[in-house]
């Protein structure tokens, strides 16, 4: 889950820290398993808390 989510990182660090979030959220969205969806929902938070 962390390597997804730091795949993720870097694969939208030319867009915007907005439009990445959202992409990410959209992501852990499609998760189905309640427990990986709001971890997941947490390594996003965690991943873009520094971005302006």
């Amino acid at each position: 889950m962390k390597s997804m989510i730091l795949l993720l990182t870097l694969l939208l660090s030319a867009c915007s820290a907005d439009i990445g979030r959202g992409i990410a959220e959209s992501d852990c969205s499609n998760i189905r398993n309640n427990a990986d969806r709001e971890q997941c929902y947490k390594d996003v938070e965690r991943t873009f808390e520094h971005y302006p």
